[in-house]
């Protein structure tokens, strides 16, 4: 039968626990005299199938329990009577490790039925795994019965029987509880607390109780350990940083040093996070009220408090590093953002030269943040030294790092240095973006070398970066002042086709139907790709007649009668010369042909009309004048 259904005169003898916490000054904690041998810290985890069954009579009491509850008889004694005199602890224990099998009814009515046997005296790993099993079930109410009744019938209720109740009780919030089982463990289930219990009430007062009302409770019995231990002063830690008492958790840490115990990850994690985030650059500036005053006022002043929390922060760091324990890679990172934002950099590299050493593949971020607060200081021969020593060690350098340093050079109008970092991001393969393209853009054209300005933005187009609309006026206003037309119209049918391409892959029909019309009225069609992408993107809209007419015409208006090739135009021209020996013309040729104005790319023609007038000499002139329509 179910453990809940114990005989009534065992309830009734079972003392519930009280929800309010007794003085703690009556809390009697045993004298390291008398305190029994500290067991290991962590609650064991007893898993389900830990053990397999290897006795025949544990085999044969699984098969049994295992059975339908239609083809066994609904009473247990009758059941299990052969097994009455064999029953020991250690076969209680291998039965309940097979609870998979059995279910959890028929193990609670096992364990029942063995412990009523028994008279609930048995060893401490049955009760320790009984209490596990209850505990991940929240069957709180059967496991404190079970503690209570073991302790009444002159059985030992182990410290790890309890600290089990008590990290399961404040796992679920139940922190009076787990305090008011911890108060009473003593008196009524003849168990004095050790240090494995009390660091689970440490945990559970420190780490589970979100009101923050248990943290002196917490301190309290903490003072009252006669040897605390590294798990005792982490939880402590903890609970302190969570509540704001960053001065007694810094003070709990030098204590435990001075007591060579090294400190858990989570606590030294927990605590220089808590002081980075308050000396962060949210509070580098303090307001203060002026109020004596007709019309008051605030005033933003330093915060010098701020920068003091970082020095304990960058203290605590070393102190734990001499001890070979270092903080988690994220809790670098924010201590070393915290130290650049305060202007302390050469101290943000001091820590990340003690974390390289250990482990030299989680600085990259850290890296990535120093390189930063350099460039913004324009300190750039640091920061150039610090990216070479970032890929000495095997890292891969951000985008951003990049994009510092050439920003930074930019600023200062070192292009050629830019230039240099913006080639070994392109051989490092970490591709530039529109903010790249746009700083070298503007750096370019501010020393007049327009040239390679034009060069970047026609390639950042090309990649599909579409540039800011002053971008493109700087670099066009160059080339229109440099009598570089062709390449301003060039730059702009780049533009143009862009923008059809933008318009057809973002869904705007109409954007890209007035589009393609106007780029057809100024004389050139756009290439294949965007063509393809106008396709797409009409085929399947009520639109699609409409768009086909446009996409007709301009075959039309580009057949190959009318669009001819300037290499198959001057031979021509040459032969008809030769059949026309007389000097008559003498101004203009007055044949007008149609031609491109490209040699190579028919799909991006600009449609004129080429005038070929004579030399002096009577040979044909080659230059044409292109009107375009």
């Amino acid at each position: 039968m179910p453990l809940a259904r114990l005989p009534l005169h065992l309830l009734r003898s079972t003392l519930r626990f009280s929800s309010i916490p007794k003085p703690l000054q009556a809390l009697a904690i045993p004298s390291p005299a008398s305190r029994p041998a500290p067991l290991p810290v962590a609650v064991p985890r007893i898993g389900p199938d830990s053990a397999l069954v290897s006795t025949p009579d544990a085999e044969s009491i699984c098969s049994l329990l295992s059975n339908p509850p239609s083809d066994r008889p609904p009473d247990l004694d009758g059941l299990l009577v052969w097994f009455e005199r064999k029953l020991t602890s250690d076969l209680v224990l291998e039965v309940l490790k097979c609870h998979r099998r059995l279910g959890r009814s028929a193990t609670l009515g096992f364990f029942s039925w063995a412990g009523f046997r028994l008279g609930f005296r048995f060893d401490d790993p049955v009760v320790e795994y009984m209490a596990d099993f209850l505990g991940r079930r929240k069957l709180f109410d059967d496991l404190k019965w079970l503690l209570r009744t073991v302790a009444r019938s002159n059985g030992r209720v182990s410290t790890r029987s309890v600290a089990i109740c008590i990290r399961f009780l404040g796992r679920q919030g139940r922190v009076g509880e787990a305090l008011s089982l911890f108060e009473v463990m003593e008196l009524e289930l003849n168990c004095p607390p050790d240090n494995l219990v009390i660091n689970n009430v440490l945990y559970v007062l420190c780490k589970k109780d979100l009101s923050g009302g248990s943290i002196d409770v917490a301190v309290r019995i903490f003072h009252r350990i006669v040897q605390p231990d590294m798990y005792s002063y982490s939880n402590i830690i903890i609970g302190l940083c969570r509540f704001g008492r960053l001065e007694n958790a810094f003070e709990v840490l030098r204590e435990m040093t001075r007591a060579t115990l090294v400190p858990t990850r989570t606590a030294v994690n927990t605590l220089i996070r808590e002081l980075c985030q308050f000396g962060g650059k949210d509070e580098l500036v303090g307001r203060v009220s002026i109020r004596k005053h007709s019309r008051p006022f605030d005033i933003l002043v330093p915060n010098l408090m701020a920068n003091g929390v970082l020095r304990p922060a960058v203290e605590v760091f070393h102190m734990i590093a001499r001890l070979g324990l270092l903080p988690s890679t994220y809790i670098v990172d924010i201590l070393v953002l915290r130290l650049c934002q305060a202007g302390k950099i050469e101290e943000a590299m001091g820590i990340l030269g003690v974390v390289e050493g250990s482990k030299p593949n989680s600085v990259a971020e850290s890296y990535t943040i120093i390189i930063k607060a350099l460039c913004e200081a324009c300190r750039m021969d640091e920061a150039c030294r610090v990216l070479g020593r970032m890929m000495n060690l095997g890292l891969k350098p951000k985008l951003i790092v990049y994009n510092s340093i050439i920003r930074a050079f930019c600023m200062l109008g070192n292009v050629v240095e830019a230039q240099k970092y913006f080639d070994i991001m392109n051989k490092r393969r970490c591709e530039p973006d529109r903010a790249t393209y746009t700083m070298l853009v503007h750096a370019n054209c501010m020393i007049q070398n327009w040239q390679i300005a034009y060069k970047l933005l026609m390639e950042m187009i090309g990649l599909g970066r579409r540039p800011h609309f002053d971008t493109y006026n700087l670099v066009d206003g160059f080339l229109k002042k440099n009598g570089e037309l062709d390449m301003s119209n060039k730059l702009k049918r780049k533009m143009e086709v862009q923008d059809l391409y933008a318009h057809c892959k973002a869904g705007r029909l109409e954007a890209a139907y007035d589009k393609l019309s106007s780029m057809l009225a100024m004389g050139f069609r756009p290439p294949i790709y965007a063509r393809d992408a106008f396709e797409c993107a009409f085929r399947k809209s009520p639109k699609w007649k409409v768009a086909q007419e446009l996409l007709k015409k301009m075959e039309v208006d580009h057949s190959p009668a009318r669009c001819l090739h300037t290499s198959a135009i001057l031979p021509g021209i040459e032969q008809f010369k030769q059949q026309q020996p007389d000097t008559e013309f003498k101004e203009q040729w007055p044949q007008q042909l149609t031609i491109c104005s490209s040699s190579q790319d028919p799909c991006s023609c600009s449609i004129g009309t080429a005038f070929v007038p004579k030399n002096e000499d009577g040979a044909m002139n080659r230059q044409s004048s292109y009107n375009n329509q």
